[in-house]
């Protein structure tokens, strides 16, 4: 299959799979045909306020059924997504609103004083859209100055089909870097960008219409917005919105949902761990049954992303669910995965797998030079969802960018079988009498 754009995907399941759960979040279901209805709504909605295609608009939202919502309302219309972390305050979101240059956002009422005063002597600025009153000061969203509720928008308007004005290579979304090395950069993906970022992903843990996902990693963040909702919603498969991570509703949201992928963090899942533990301890000590199902007997898959899962936590996981475990390494400027343990290659532990579908990576020296299996060097990276540039950033874009590869700073090697490993990022490496010293492996030979 050839995409060119998320719509690819979603036009073919809203009349494939009409009826069946998009979206779970508490007790609503929302079917693809409803989802695209209501993305429909919006994006009519949005055409009133005259935005022009590649405009950008910011996104700061939990994980409520208004994100995907909005996101999927933005790109058809060929604006240009900005998610925001939903814990950043005033300066950081300052920050990225001027950076970005956007024309508005689509936020949550209880953000809404950051967010004004973040935009306050930004006059581009000017289309505030919330969910809810924008704060807990009793104010309602038409309080501010253009101040638009998402609610009435999408009520107001009709849910005639519109056609996506972007597609290939247009801007689809901003993501912002975390900054580790400087003020936060904001990788430009394209359609074509995240389209094969889906389809490598699909591939790649064998995604099929019946799974159901747990949403709890934020769909602000590259790996949330793609494993929980973008894959999941291509493949006609459902994600259940979780919208903070809490250990027992966890629990439950996936024993009553019968999830079958939990796209997670070791720390969720030691949180996890603990808390099943917890409820049948406390089951034990009372001589009662577990209020809810601990045994979780849906799950087929954990994909973990972020640190390395340890020795212990992976036995403890084992002896638990007995189910695959799937670690994975990518980053913002990928789409954002690179690589994967996953269905159709051999699980090594202490590896963050092979290559993805589509992508292709090696490790190189200083000079660019490609290194042999066992050496440690910076792993670059190329493929179809590799971003094209970084927003307004020409010198970092070309610092990171050369002759099609991608520089991601970050240090590891590769074995014969062509599995990579970890080792740290390139700008924690010290240099002492000769010797290259990686303090994530000292940190972790602590440990």
């Amino acid at each position: 299959m050839v995409a060119r754009s998320l719509f690819d995907f979603l036009d073919i399941c809203s009349t494939k799979y009409s009826e069946r759960d998009a979206f779970v979040f508490g007790d609503t279901h929302l079917s693809y045909s409803y989802f695209l209805g209501v993305v429909n709504r919006l994006a009519n909605g949005l055409s009133s306020l005259h935005l022009q295609k590649g405009d950008r608009l910011a996104l700061m939202l939990p994980n409520l059924p208004q994100f995907p919502i909005a996101y999927y309302a933005l790109l058809k219309l060929g604006l240009v997504v900005v998610p925001i972390n939903v814990m950043f305050r005033e300066n950081d979101i300052r920050y990225i609103l001027a950076d970005a240059s956007v024309k508005g956002f689509i936020a949550w009422g209880g953000f809404g004083r950051y967010l004004q005063n973040a935009a306050r002597d930004l006059p581009d600025c000017r289309h505030h859209i919330f969910l809810g009153s924008p704060a807990n000061d009793g104010q309602s969203a038409n309080a501010y100055a253009g101040g638009i509720d998402l609610t009435a928008l999408i009520s107001n308007a009709d849910a005639s089909e519109l056609t996506p004005t972007a597609r290939d290579e247009d801007p689809a979304v901003i993501l912002y870097t975390s900054g580790t090395t400087g003020p936060p950069r904001g990788a430009l993906l394209t359609h074509a960008n995240l389209a094969a970022s889906v389809l490598s992903c699909w591939e790649a843990f064998r995604i099929d219409h019946d799974h159901r996902f747990a949403a709890a990693l934020p769909l602000f963040h590259g790996i949330g917005q793609m494993l929980t909702m973008n894959v999941p919603l291509a493949a006609g498969a459902c994600s259940v919105l979780l919208p903070r991570f809490d250990a027992m509703q966890m629990i439950e949201t996936i024993a009553r949902e019968q999830v079958t992928h939990l796209v997670t963090v070791p720390a969720m899942l030691r949180h996890l761990l603990a808390e099943i533990n917890a409820i049948e301890q406390a089951s034990t000590n009372s001589s009662a049954s577990a209020p809810i199902d601990t045994s979780l007997k849906s799950l087929q898959a954990l994909i973990v992303t972020g640190t390395p899962v340890d020795e212990s936590l992976r036995h403890a996981l084992m002896q638990r669910f007995g189910v695959d475990i799937f670690e994975g390494y990518g980053l913002a400027e990928c789409s954002p995965l690179v690589t994967a343990n996953r269905p159709d290659i051999t699980n090594k532990h202490g590896s963050v797998g092979k290559q993805l579908p589509g992508l292709e990576f090696t490790i190189v020296d200083e000079k660019g030079g490609e290194l042999p299996p066992g050496e440690i060097g910076e792993i670059v990276v190329r493929g179809a969802a590799i971003m094209p540039a970084y927003h307004n950033r020409n010198e970092d874009t070309q610092r990171v960018l050369k002759d099609g590869w991608l520089y991601t700073g970050d240090i590891g090697r590769v074995d014969e079988s062509g599995y990579l490993y970890l080792i740290d990022r390139k700008m924690d490496v010290i240099k002492k009498a000769g010797f290259q010293i990686f303090p994530l492996e000292v940190e972790r030979c602590l440990l």
